[in-house]
């Protein structure tokens, strides 16, 4: 799971007609006669005619954009994003410890007392390819008995979608130099001696869309992933996992929609939310996000299982565990002892980022984590002669290191902060040596069963809640190409995301594939089981947890279903009137009493021969929020309460109950019944405080059967405390925010500065967002506030907010001297000298681009351009070209 950039010049063309219509093959024909007639000159990368009504194309010449979407054939263009798969690694190498996960699960109750195991369902892993030769894969491809029956190779080893961007796809989809791919197959289907899958039973259709690392950005355009999606909707797969992601958060984009369209077709989709944690709220990816599309969260495994390293000292001897190596290329094994050493380097730091001056040739470095990169820590104490390096975090657990370099040959791996800590006491007594050999062993985690910090935060910016559910996906033990060590652990959703669709296979094999994709995402959320925040007396928001734990053997065992599973309250104004909330597409929570919102469930009595009696608890959740107490921004979302055993107010929790004329719960075999649930927001809270509230309703069944069968299940809420629509996008100027420069410069710009606008002065706007916002717009407006253009990049829609990291802090678009009059940025204009202002408009949430007060506005400092002179024989899209290096954040 990773992040998503635009790839400049590709796009895709959508047409009008639904896709899998005569009228829609009409107008791909219609397209190519009028894209010729209006002399565009183009390259066609991809047709779809499936999923998506449209083609994927490069344009030379950008300017050309504005013809074809002008085409009668055309509906819409959208801009190409690229996706990288990007996994936490925290340990490595072989004990079967996915064996704990499934204890906690019912996946091993499934397997020994249902005899489950996925057969005759088809599962479709759209990722790396896969290293089919693989013995607990079945070391075969397409052969009669082989679980490999589908797939194909879209790509090729060669492919990154900018470096080598158009494929040349290999004959098979056999993964041998990344493991991606293999190790989320292993999760789904493995069935060996030391990894057994959830579903090892399952047929398998394998779809490559990466290519080998290192070949540039490691990134996959988005119509390589739709080609894909409808390779697998070809071949009819029952599941569809996809661990990989990014996008702009928003469900709006062409991958979602796909995705949204193959539920519809009775496919069951399965996507990882996204390893963006420490960003904050919001950084659930796409096409996760997609409606019906089971997102899944990632909870840690109860054991960490790694190859050992054992440090020899005069002291004492210790076995330590560790993480995959930096680069999988560079494996950590010494069978013969190596010195370990803790030098400071040339500015008297442990932490080994900068060059050494003493010499460690055949060492081992233990150096701690901070302050650069781990590729920076391998290349100095190469540099030094080392061979080896383990790095000791800064925090308890252990986490991912990427130390892929062309300049690093030697293996760098983490270690736990004890770990460091209990070395460098060994060396205070004399000389300590390091091995590692295939030796392994398995340590509890204290974070067993807990939420992984890396795992993405909801909502999406529609007040959707996300994730859906979760699995686990932290320390987790699998498949991993032979070439490449053949097993490893590894961390992040892309490992929660197959172990769900393996539940998936289990209850469509059980059902006998005679259930609806939706019953199959109730059984899989509703018997999820929610757990407690560590940092409160509360229940984790489903925010971070969805759901819950998914539980498959609750799943299968289940009587009743739920309808929504989820409940996504919108916004609560406690007081007063919305202004402004334009949108059809949410609306203000009903409120019968201030903050109170109603919403109905139907519950199922699936029994065919027994009644349901039921109640309903309420638990309420931890409220979060992205600001401080002071109203600053903050990436790690605060929370209420704010500690465990902190005394509350009851009105500062929220409480819910089902209205008294309804009661009692109890239903027929085979029949339903409505309840109307009062919610009430915690109207204690401020609303300038901005949080987001939640719970879940816990519906408590009982049959009158022999054995008195007894059910819960669990339907999370969220809601926004206060008017949403309200809320400002741009952060406020006094975080640093927006703010104008000369292009290349951290200094802004003083009130009514005289510029020049040539090839190596231009102006630049700097801006932040704090918020996701459907519509953006940078333009230059005169002293009356007319508006006389577009910058580049100065028009994009579906934006996701900023992060807090380095890069993707902020944002900006560049004045360059040319102007665009519409929002595709083709119709092309000279500025002219005068006096000028940048505007920034920000659509605030949920209200309607059309609206002119639904824009949050942000007027830049006075500024006079004294003259104006574009590159001789430049086109405007050949200026453009030249901003490029101007930061246009899409997480």
């Amino acid at each position: 799971m990773g992040t998503a950039e635009i790839l400049p010049g590709s796009y895709f063309i959508e047409f009008h007609s639904d896709p899998a219509t005569r009228a829609g093959e009409r107008e791909h024909a219609e397209f190519v006669q009028q894209a010729r007639a209006a002399g565009v000159g183009m390259y066609t990368r991809n047709t779809f005619n499936r999923l998506f009504n449209g083609v994927a194309i490069d344009l030379p010449n950008t300017r050309h954009l504005e013809r074809l979407a002008g085409l009668p054939a055309v509906k819409r263009t959208w801009p190409m994003q690229m996706r990288t798969r990007s996994v936490a690694i925290p340990s490595s190498n072989v004990s079967p410890n996915l064996m704990f996960a499934h204890q906690h699960t019912g996946v091993e109750r499934a397997h020994a007392e249902l005899g489950l195991d996925g057969s005759g369902i088809k599962v479709g892993v759209i990722d790396t390819g896969v290293d089919y030769m693989h013995p607990d894969l079945g070391g075969c491809w397409k052969t009669p008995g082989c679980p490999f029956q589908y797939g194909s190779d879209f790509v090729g080893n060669g492919y990154d979608s900018v470096a080598t961007p158009h494929p040349e796809p290999g004959p098979d989809p056999r993964d041998t130099c990344d493991g991606h791919g293999t190790h989320v197959t292993g999760i789904i289907a493995a069935k060996g001696l030391k990894v057994r899958g959830v579903a090892p039973g399952v047929t398998l259709g394998a779809y490559r869309i990466f290519g080998c690392p290192g070949n540039g950005t490691g990134q996959a355009a988005d119509d390589v992933i739709l080609k894909a999606l409808e390779a697998a909707h070809a071949d009819r797969m029952d599941v569809i996992n996809m661990s990989f992601g990014g996008g702009s958060g928003w469900s709006e984009d062409p991958l979602s929609v796909a995705a949204e369209r193959l539920v519809r077709d009775g496919i069951v989709m399965v996507a990882s939310t996204g390893n963006d944690g420490a960003n904050g709220l919001y950084s659930s990816g796409s096409p996760g996000l997609g409606v019906g599309v089971i997102n899944v969260a990632s909870f840690e495994n109860w054991k960490i299982t790694s190859l050992s390293i054992d440090i020899v000292g005069s002291h004492r001897n210790i076995s330590i565990v560790h993480s995959s190596p930096g680069n999988s290329k560079f494996r950590f094994i010494f069978e013969t002892p190596a010195e370990v050493v803790a030098p400071t380097d040339s500015t008297g730091s442990i932490e080994g980022c900068a060059p050494y001056d003493t010499d460690h040739t055949g060492q081992i470095l233990l150096i701690k984590r901070g302050n650069c990169t781990f590729v920076d820590k391998a290349e100095r104490a190469q540099e030094a002669g080392a061979i080896g390096v383990m790095v000791y975090n800064n925090e308890p657990d252990l986490m991912s290191p990427t130390s892929v370099s062309p300049n690093v040959t030697i293996s760098l791996v983490v270690i736990k902060a004890d770990d460091g800590q209990a070395i460098l006491s060994e060396l205070n007594y004399g000389k300590v040596t390091a091995s590692a050999t295939n030796h392994t062993m398995s340590v509890d985690n204290p974070a067993g069963g807990q939420i992984s910090q890396f795992s993405s935060w909801g909502p999406d910016p529609e007040l959707r809640l996300s994730p859906a559910v979760g699995a686990p996906g932290g320390n987790i033990f699998s498949t991993f190409p032979l070439a490449l060590g053949s097993y490893t652990s590894l961390s992040g959703t892309s490992m929660a995301s197959p172990y769900v669709t393996g539940m998936v296979a289990l209850i469509l094999q059980a059902r006998s594939k005679n259930i609806s994709v939706e019953e199959v995402r109730q059984l899989i959320l509703e018997n999820a089981h929610p757990i407690p925040d560590r940092n409160n007396t509360e229940l984790l928001s489903p925010l971070r947890q969805g759901s819950g734990l998914a539980n498959i053997w609750d799943s299968l065992a289940s009587q009743a279903t739920v309808e929504p599973s989820q409940l996504s309250l919108n916004y609560t104004v406690i007081s007063g009137t919305t202004s402004g909330a334009s949108s059809t597409k949410n609306k203000r929570s009903v409120a019968e009493a201030p903050g109170v919102s109603v919403r109905t469930l139907t519950l199922y009595n699936r029994s065919p021969s027994n009644f349901l009696t039921g109640t309903m608890t309420h638990l309420p959740a931890s409220s979060v929020s992205s600001y401080a107490a002071n109203g600053s921004f903050t990436a790690v979302p605060r929370l209420w309460p704010e500690s465990a055993g902190a005394k509350v107010a009851p009105d500062t929790l929220p409480s819910a109950f089902i209205e008294s004329h309804e009661l009692p719960i109890r239903i027929a075999p085979g029949m339903k019944q409505k309840v109307s649930v009062r919610i009430t927001a915690p109207v204690g809270l401020s609303a300038n405080d901005r949080w987001l509230y939640s719970g879940y309703l816990r519906f408590n069944m009982l049959w009158d059967d022999q054995v008195g069968t007894a059910q819960s299940l669990h339907v999370p809420y969220m809601g926004f405390l206060g008017d949403y629509t309200q809320l400002d996008v741009l952060s406020p100027p006094d975080e640093g925010f927006p703010f104008i420069s000369m292009k290349g410069s951290a200094e802004a710009l003083t009130p009514d500065s005289h510029v020049t606008i040539d090839s190596s002065h231009r102006v630049s706007a700097h801006y932040r967002l704090e918020h996701p916002t459907r519509v953006l717009k940078v333009q230059l407006v005169d002293d009356a506030n007319a508006t006389l253009g577009f910058l580049p990049y100065g028009f994009l829609e579906y934006m996701g907010r900023n992060y807090q990291s380095t890069r993707g802090r902020f944002s900006n678009s560049t004045l360059n001297g040319t102007l665009y009059a519409d929002p595709d940025l083709t119709q092309s204009h000279e500025v002219k000298p005068g006096a000028y202002r940048i505007r920034i408009d920000a659509l605030r949430p949920l209200r309607n681009p059309s609206d002119p007060e639904g824009y949050q506005i942000w007027h830049s400092s006075r500024f006079i351009i004294d003259s104006v002179s574009l590159a001789k024989n430049a086109s405007a899209s050949t200026q453009d070209d030249e901003d490029n290096s101007d930061e246009v954040f899409r997480p």
